[in-house]
């Protein structure tokens, strides 16, 4: 009973739990429409870094669930979860949203309720992963327009909770657009991070980054428009740059500048560079359009369990199969999906998704005996959560 009731006082104290937007929020901030919430973020009491042992890992391991908020774009989000749910075999995890999508497995569904102010999941949304205990824990960032979208910077908190998730905060402005890892430990991001962290030194930063995430060494990159506002609206390193896996890196190129001369100096980065593994980076190249101030990327894309959601735009028809043929040279197998609306403002497939990875197989992969002897169930402990949500 009590847990009944406190979930009825939290449906309550939600501001909004399910509405398809017709005016959604882009990903940067529309101060015509927001207001200020707070002037400070919002620290939970417990602020405790994770375990030795946790390591993010990298889109291209194992996925066991894929996270959305079913705020706008309705068409677009459908299609991504009919693709994790019926071909990547992976969960899909819905903040706010419907009961059920149309040729979505219920079995693979889980409607969580949480309220939110915008589609952007990849921002706002929790990272995580415990490896030795085998365990799902989330690290919290505070998301980059947290005086003005409460609920979405509360998401993973909240989630967590509910889930009874540990949850690490770490005191620092980061969306989970603007950084990519591989499985060694190596931390991409561009120098927007530093500007929104300007209260901290660079080594600050670093240091938390190190902390939180378990991340080795960090990598910076310029992004167009740097020092200034981005000509893209984000500034985050998805719009331009992806790991295909350890040692492949997709990069995009076009004539346009400021866009041209920040993507030639991160092909020179990888050129001057081996990778984590030894072997020398494969630069795979795509295009990208810069028209009526609308930045089109193939990079934004999301790899789930060997499958990539890759965006397409119906203007560009044949750039649309160029990129998926340059993806299908990785290996992987692509799934295409039309983000024309979305693209518009500001983000397409990779920022409206978040991961949950896949604990048992990245243990299996990795031979640890020590723990595999375990994990004879692979996704039993995330199967559990799951079957703790549907009780709900």
């Amino acid at each position: 009973m009590p847990k009944l009731i406190a979930l009825v006082l939290f449906f309550l104290n939600s501001v909004t739990i399910y509405s398809q937007n017709n005016n959604p929020l882009p990903n940067w901030l529309d101060t015509s429409r927001e207001k200020k919430v707070v002037e400070e973020p919002v620290f939970p009491k417990t602020r405790l870094a994770p375990p030795s042992d946790f390591r993010i890992a990298a889109e291209y391991e194992p996925t066991a669930a894929v996270l959305i908020s079913y705020t706008a774009y309705p068409t677009m989000l459908k299609e991504i979860a009919k693709a994790v749910t019926n071909q990547a075999n992976a969960y899909i995890w819905v903040m706010s949203g419907p009961s059920s999508i149309s040729g979505v497995s219920k079995e693979k569904y889980v409607n969580f309720s949480i309220p939110i102010d915008s589609v952007w999941m990849r921002d706002y949304g929790p990272f995580g992963l415990s490896k030795k205990l085998e365990k799902v824990g989330f690290v919290d960032t505070i998301y980059r327009h947290y005086q003005y979208r409460q609920n979405d910077d509360s998401v993973p908190q909240k989630l967590g909770k509910t889930q009874n998730i540990e949850v690490y905060f770490a005191d620092i402005i980061l969306d989970g657009g603007n950084f990519m890892v591989d499985s060694y430990g190596n931390f991409f991001t561009t120098l927007r991070t530093y500007i929104w962290n300007s209260n901290k030194s660079k080594e600050e930063v670093n240091s938390i980054l190190k902390n939180y995430f378990k991340v080795k060494n960090i990598y910076t990159f310029e992004y167009a428009g740097y020092p200034g506002e981005p000509y893209d609206g984000t500034g985050h390193i998805d719009m331009f740059m992806k790991l295909l896996n350890d040692d492949t890196v997709l990069i995009a190129k076009t004539e346009k500048e400021p866009f041209k001369s920040v993507f030639e100096k991160a092909v020179k980065f990888f050129e001057e560079n081996t990778a984590p593994n030894g072997k020398k980076y494969t630069i795979l190249r795509v295009d990208g359009f810069y028209e009526n101030n609308v930045w089109y990327t193939y990079t934004n894309s999301l790899i789930v369990n060997g499958y990539v959601l890759m965006p397409v735009f119906s203007k560009f028809p044949n750039a649309n199969s160029q990129a998926q043929k340059i993806y299908e040279s990785a290996g992987l197998k692509v799934i295409p999906i039309n983000s024309d609306q979305s693209i518009i403002y500001g983000g397409s497939i990779h920022c409206v998704t978040q991961t949950v990875p896949d604990i048992g197989k990245i243990l299996k992969r990795e031979g640890n005996l020590e723990i595999e002897k375990d994990v004879n169930t692979e996704l039993e402990p995330f199967e559990r959560i799951v079957k703790e949500a549907e009780k709900l």
